[in-house]
């Protein structure tokens, strides 16, 4: 009786008197929905920025250029959102791999690091090639900038700790960010205190685009929404659920938001449009549609599946790169003869035209240049987290 006992476990893989090897750890599945939602962010900014910087004086008084400046007032909160919901992807990762909090924190305060020198040196190209540029735009708190800081701000706020997530905290910095926004955001603060740091806090623009108060909840709430997405990723069934829920609870938003607009309108009153821009109606409103477009984002995905060519997904994976060309094609001086020069029809001709170089120049990116090389130790159980923009 022993020896075909003692066969049989060989049989399975275990040889007798050495304890069974472990099996191995299960492949976390990657959520398809974020690389089409970033991809989205970014042919949202790709538009924006052409019709803003080519469309003449009389085409931007069309019904049609005004949605585009509603579309447009998407791409900015969906990169931030997208920001924190990446760094739940990573925390989940290192929560499952052991990793201490204060490694977390730094890792992703480094990467946000890595974010803001890039924003500046994205503002030192612009003024070198620009040629017109007041040297003040050096200093211009823009997207980059409000992304790197971000970063390392929630880092501090929202990294778990012993493997419980600050859900608590962070609800109550973000809820700050937004009730304050109005408020010190457009804040123009004292002469004597330096602009290039307090425009991170608030201030007048061009300096000061997107101050801390309110954008940093948008990363705050994505940390959230991340980790919520990432729970919910364990099969088909339940990611279903979770990205039907985001777009209920979106679609919800929208319509709370619309139906006490004319009861809001009586208590509250914004000194401009800026301040508005900056307040919580118009941050839960566009929290609704960033809910939807989730949903929508998902539903794509579930029909086009992971093998298919995409360009949603393309972008989604060099938005960093889509990003840093395209503003110089917009605003640079190789197309300056197109400067708020042509009709919304040409400008559509030349968004197709460019949304396709963009895609030529994305896939050559992806092919032949991975970017820098990182000296780094990389754990072989912990994949990177997708790029914040």
């Amino acid at each position: 009786m022993s020896a075909p006992a003692v066969s049989h476990a060989q049989d399975v893989g275990v040889q007798v008197g050495r304890p069974p090897e472990p099996a191995p750890r299960a492949k976390k599945r990657r959520i398809e929905a974020v690389d089409w939602l970033r991809g989205l962010a970014v042919l949202l900014m790709i538009q924006t920025h052409l019709y803003d910087a080519w469309c003449s004086p009389a085409a931007k008084t069309t019904v049609e250029y005004g949605w585009t400046r509603f579309w447009g007032g998407i791409p900015s909160r969906l990169f931030l959102l997208l920001v924190g919901v990446s760094m739940a992807i990573r925390y989940e990762h290192q929560m499952a791999a052991g990793t201490d909090r204060r490694t977390m924190v730094r890792t992703a305060a480094k990467r946000g690091l890595e974010i803001l020198i890039l924003g500046y040196l994205f503002r030192l190209q612009e003024y070198l090639l620009g040629g017109a540029y007041d040297w003040h735009d050096l200093f211009r708190v823009d997207i980059l900038n409000c992304i790197g800081l971000s970063m390392i701000v929630a880092a501090v706020i929202t990294a778990p700790r012993d493997g419980r997530r600050p859900i608590g905290l962070t609800l109550l910095v973000a809820a700050v960010c937004i009730a304050l926004g109005p408020i010190v955001g457009p804040h123009h603060f004292p002469d004597w205190l330096p602009r290039p740091l307090t425009s991170y806090i608030g201030g007048d623009r061009p300096m000061s685009w997107f101050p801390l108060f309110p954008w940093l909840a948008w990363p705050l709430l994505g940390v959230l929404i991340g980790h919520a997405w990432v729970r919910g990723n364990s099969d088909n069934r339940r990611q279903a659920w979770t990205f039907l829920i985001t777009g209920a609870v979106g679609a919800g938003l929208i319509l709370a938001v619309v139906a006490l607009r004319p009861v809001t309108h009586r208590f509250i009153h914004y000194p401009n449009w800026v301040a508005q821009q900056m307040g919580p109606e118009v941050f839960f409103h566009r929290l609704g549609v960033i809910g939807l477009l989730a949903l929508g984002s998902y539903v794509v995905t579930q029909i086009v599946g992971p093998q298919r060519f995409s360009v949603m997904r393309l972008f989604g994976q060099t938005s960093l790169f889509v990003y840093w060309v395209h503003v110089e094609l917009c605003y640079g001086l190789l197309f300056r003869h197109l400067h708020h020069a042509l009709s919304m029809r040409a400008a559509t001709v030349g968004l197709v035209l460019m949304t396709a170089g963009m895609a030529v120049l994305a896939k050559l990116r992806l092919r032949y240049w991975h970017g820098l090389p990182r000296r780094r130790k990389v754990r072989a159980n912990l994949p990177a987290a997708p790029s914040p923009l």
